[in-house]
């Protein structure tokens, strides 16, 4: 069973996308296309959140695979666990698990003027969406007064 990326649910913020992209090529893990990042937030406390620690999603390059070590311990438990050895020498361990909500790779041409007026023109139906459901709720609240 084949899957488009991984999440590292904790790994340490000093670690960038070119770090994360020579680890996995330095233990023949699989070809890296990006790495996105994600802050961790505590629920417990609002507006907190963990400035050491960060959520990693990797995403591998959709004409490669990830390694046979990797999809079979995924496919088998569930996860895969990386220990690796930092660039200072200590030693690291990741738990990567199989991302169930990947953000799809962009596959648009068009130029940043062309993008913003598609995304006006989206915002726009949205609008429209929005007043139409709102009239289709005061049609049924109405229609619910003259039932009672």
């Amino acid at each position: 069973m084949s899957f488009e990326s991984l999440t590292i649910e904790r790994i340490k913020r000093c670690y960038t996308e070119d770090i994360i992209i020579n680890i996995f090529w330095k233990y023949f893990l699989g070809k890296v296309y990006r790495v996105d990042f994600e802050p961790i937030v505590y629920h417990d406390v609002p507006g907190t959140w963990d400035f050491e620690y960060q959520k990693a999603t990797i995403y591998k390059d959709e004409k490669c695979e990830w390694s046979d070590e990797i999809i079979k311990s995924i496919n088998k438990t569930g996860n895969f666990v990386l220990y690796h050895t930092n660039f200072d020498g200590t030693n690291e361990c990741w738990t990567m698990e199989k991302n169930l909500n990947p953000i799809p790779r962009a596959t648009t041409q068009g130029n940043i003027h062309q993008l913003h007026h598609n995304n006006r023109l989206l915002n726009a139906i949205i609008t429209e969406l929005k007043e139409e459901n709102t009239k289709l709720k005061e049609a049924l609240v109405n229609k619910n007064k003259l039932n009672i």
